[in-house]
């Protein structure tokens, strides 16, 4: 046998097979935060404020014409602490059921899913930042109370890399709803249907070794 097939089946053998791990993660915090922007008396305001829990059984996200023109988010937060260092997410996918929508809705709107840096706390997450091109993955909620599902995967790796365990997702419009009556209700924490969110990970190490006879297989 040459010697560098020799060298290449040995690297095979020797070589440790790491193995993809998967879970579903319930979130940590649920809650929804409702911005005005309307003339005085109202509000001016030019950012959500994520990272505050919320009991309700529902949450809002989008538009509300009904006294001071209003939008409304919805955020979850996930503890991925438990993951080893250098494990890698190799796909997050986030799913919320749809649980209602305004009695006076003018239609639907295209509901956008975004990245934060859930610190624990207050987070203000400004509404310019969130667009179509920051949104990991969009999606048009049909009339039916079904699941939505959103891919994640890369806002999820994002803050994992720069060394974030607590992961924020905001969901909102992918422009400023504010002063439409289009908003639809997702469940919250305490819901029959949560929000969760589906993870593919570098799991351990394989440390169980090929045999010989069955690298060389693999060249027959």
């Amino acid at each position: 046998m040459p010697r560098i097939l020799t060298a290449i089946l040995t690297c095979l053998l020797l070589a440790p097979a790491a193995l993809a791990d998967q879970t579903v993660l319930l979130p940590i915090l649920c809650g929804h935060d409702e911005r005005e922007d309307a003339p005085s008396p109202c509000l001016q305001e030019d950012a959500f404020t994520a990272g505050v829990a919320s009991a309700d059984l529902s949450l809002m996200t989008g538009g509300q014409s009904w006294g001071c023109n209003s939008e409304w988010a919805a955020f979850v937060e996930f503890d991925l602490s438990w993951l080893p260092p250098g494990h890698q997410v190799l796909s997050a996918v986030l799913t919320v059921r749809k649980t209602g929508y305004s009695d006076d809705s003018q239609g639907f709107f295209y509901l956008g899913v975004f990245p934060y840096f859930a610190s624990g706390g207050p987070m203000a997450v400004p509404r310019d930042d969130l667009d179509p091109d920051t949104a990991l993955d969009v999606t048009y909620p049909p009339a039916a109370n079904v699941d939505l599902v959103l891919d994640v995967t890369a806002g999820v790796q994002d803050l994992r890399l720069n060394g974030h365990d607590r992961i924020g997702l905001i969901l909102a419009g992918i422009y400023s709803e504010a002063g439409y009556e289009d908003w639809i209700s997702i469940g919250g924490c305490g819901h029959p249907n949560p929000p969760r969110l589906a993870l593919e990970y570098e799991g351990t190490v394989d440390a169980e070794a090929q045999s010989w006879s069955g690298v060389k297989s693999l060249f027959r």
